[in-house]
């Protein structure tokens, strides 16, 4: 009697694999704490009259990541991409209360030197900031009208549903989290995605709750 083939593994059996790493999700903390690091290093010199010998190279790479940290967020403004949370300004306050108290007790202690350079990084911050703000302010005035924001929505969302037909294409089928990790959006905007496709019928949900997949039909 010939034994039955055993069943091929499904989603929900096959082995988890791990996401890919997203360098976006690390951008805020790595910020914080070059921010931290970098303020608290100033922060000493000061108060130790500048007795440390701080080195030159760190302001370039600190620059530099605040505005990719900046670039990102106005990239998924103008993507209409979810956003998740952030408080960017934070590190302008920083930098200049920072300022504002180091100038005031040079201004009655000339004791006291400020860091070489505290002036060029508040500059380059606030430079950031209001680069930042200009280009929120453009946004806002060319989608203020709703109909119009819904527009350049339906338009963004069908660049992304065609990237998941392609990821169907060449894998077979896809999960939720193949979405998330691929175009690095919220799980709402993915339920939006995969919905829209799913009522154009060009997508077909298999399976229920963390084991479900999508293929096309």
């Amino acid at each position: 009697m010939a034994e039955n083939p055993s069943p091929e593994p499904t989603p929900a059996d096959a082995p988890k694999v791990r996401p890919p790493f997203n360098e976006l999700s690390v951008l805020f903390p790595l910020l914080s704490l070059y921010t931290a690091g970098y303020l608290g290093l100033m922060l000493a010199d000061f108060m130790l009259k500048q007795t440390l010998d701080l080195p030159d190279g760190i302001m370039p790479v600190y620059i530099a990541l605040l505005g990719a940290y900046a670039a990102d967020k106005e990239i998924r403004r103008w993507l209409v991409t979810p956003e998740p949370p952030r408080k960017g300004s934070l590190f302008v306050y920083l930098w200049l209360l920072f300022f504002l108290v180091a100038y005031i007790i040079r201004t009655f202690q000339p004791a006291y030197e400020l860091p070489a350079n505290l002036v060029p990084v508040c500059l380059q911050v606030l430079g950031i900031f209001f680069g930042s703000k200009a280009s929120k302010y453009v946004w806002e005035k060319r989608w203020a009208d709703p109909a119009s924001l819904g527009e350049l929505r339906r338009a963004s969302d069908g660049g992304r549903q065609a990237v998941i037909m392609d990821m169907i294409k060449a894998k077979g089928q896809i999960t939720r989290r193949d979405v998330m990790d691929k175009l690095s959006v919220s799980d709402n905007t993915v339920n939006r995605l995969l919905q829209g496709l799913e009522n154009r019928q060009l997508v077909k949900r298999m399976g229920e709750g963390r084991g479900s997949y999508y293929v096309m039909p």
